[in-house]
This record gives structure tokens, sequence and C-alpha cells, in this order.
């Protein structure tokens, strides 16, 4: 298994280096089912992140590239059932990498998250500092 960095995602994603986006692509291209590449929740929050701020692509469009990935056979995920679910908080107007967090916990049984996060605390039930206790 090869970690794959989120550069290397980003570059194959938004073809937009002449030097880095075809070698990006060619490594891709070589990991295989028994070779995957691995890839962690930092690089899908990254990647996110890097598209929402950086490159201003949508949120449907961001949603689309990392379950994109998700569906790639030759990747592996830092937990791929947390990604699942956050792409399913996410979809229901989570911020990704809020969701991400929530789906984490979810998994190592946290019942309880707080935040300052207004945003959050509404779409994902977390509850704010000012009223954690």
């Amino acid at each position: 298994m090869i970690g794959v960095d989120t550069n290397v995602i980003l570059r194959h994603v938004l073809r937009d280096d002449a030097v880095q986006t075809p070698l990006a692509t060619a490594f891709l291209g070589t990991l295989t089912r028994a070779r995957p590449g691995f890839i962690t929740h930092v690089v899908l929050a990254e990647v996110d992140w890097v598209l929402k701020r950086g490159y201003r692509v949508s949120r449907e469009a961001r949603l689309a590239v990392i379950r994109g990935l998700v569906e790639t056979r030759e990747l592996e995920f830092e937990d791929g059932e947390s990604v699942v679910r956050a792409l399913a908080l996410a979809d229901d107007g989570a911020d990704f990498a809020d969701a991400l967090i929530a789906a984490s916990g979810e998994l190592f049984g946290v019942t309880d998250t707080v935040t300052f996060d207004r945003r959050a605390s509404k779409k994902l039930g977390w509850r704010l500092v000012e009223t954690a206790g």
C-alpha cells in the first residue's frame, strides 16, 4: 500500500499543472487492488478545503470528487465506513470535514461533541461550548 498526499489527488483532479498533472495521473494509474493507494481522513479534508477555498469549487462538485475517490477500487481509506457516513451527513447539509469528525467519533463511541461552530451544531446536533457542561 502506498500513501497518497493531497497534492497528488488535487493535481489529478484539477489538471492545473502542466508538469505535475501528468505525473499524478500516471502514478495513480499504477495503483492496483493488490498494491492500492492509501488516503487518510486528513487528505480528504484537505482536498475538500483546497477545492472550496482555493478554487471555489461548488459543494456538490467537491462531494462528487470525494465520492469518486471512494468508488475507486485502487484506493483504500483510513476508515472507509466513516468516509461513507460523512458523505451521507454532508449530503444532508453538513460541512464535509465536520461530517468526517462526527462519523469518526461515532465509530469510537463519542456520544457528544462540543464546538463553537453554530452551523455544525445545528446540522450535526453538536453542543455549543457556551452550553456545554
